[in-house]
């Protein structure tokens, strides 16, 4: 999908939105933040978080980074996201947009965004709601709030909640979770 309509993806009514509430979500949590984009794509939402001041270094699959550095995307770099390969407390924010209902194991995801978190840090993940989203685009999870917060229990606090419409492009609902790394150990 990047290299074949970068141009129309980037101006959709649901990427502007999209973008304005990332934007807006990490705006309220501070500036110069060191940000890890997972799965960043074309980088509709690092490159804007980066015009903003924020420190932003993007991960995506190895047969997409390339794609993603001819985008445009600064400091992409190939990995996965049930494994990242950055040190631990080494991260402000983490956003996942339209990811975890590509994973295999959402679990593994979750636990490597605290790891590479640091104290108090968030996660803004961006997510097709409901079950509907199964039907389409190889998606192997579905996800509500309520899903998503039993999935987390106390690794994470939720702090805010955006739904977009569905829409021509995005067949389902999508809600945008912003999310608190909770200051106590993760246990097990």
């Amino acid at each position: 999908m990047m290299q074949a309509r970068p141009a129309v993806m980037r101006e959709s009514a649901l990427n502007v939105d999209r973008i304005k509430i990332f934007s807006d979500m990490v705006s309220s949590l501070g500036s110069s933040l060191r940000v890890l984009d997972v799965g960043c794509g074309e980088g509709a939402i690092g490159k804007p978080l980066l015009k903003m001041g924020n420190y932003v270094i993007s991960i995506e699959l190895p047969t997409i980074a390339t794609l993603a550095h001819r985008c445009g995307v600064p400091s992409v770099v190939a990995g996965d996201a049930e494994h990242l390969t950055f040190a631990s407390n080494s991260f402000d924010v983490v956003i996942a947009s339209e990811v975890v209902e590509h994973l295999w194991n959402p679990h593994n995801f979750f636990d490597e965004a605290y790891r590479v978190l640091r104290a108090n840090g968030y996660l803004i993940i961006e997510t097709p709601e409901g079950k509907g989203s199964l039907l389409y685009d190889d998606h192997k999870n579905y996800f509500t709030v309520e899903r998503v917060k039993h999935m987390l229990g106390t690794t994470f606090a939720l702090c805010e909640v955006e739904r977009l419409k569905a829409t021509g492009c995005a067949q389902t609902p999508t809600i945008i979770l912003l999310l608190r790394k909770s200051s106590s150990e993760k246990t097990d």
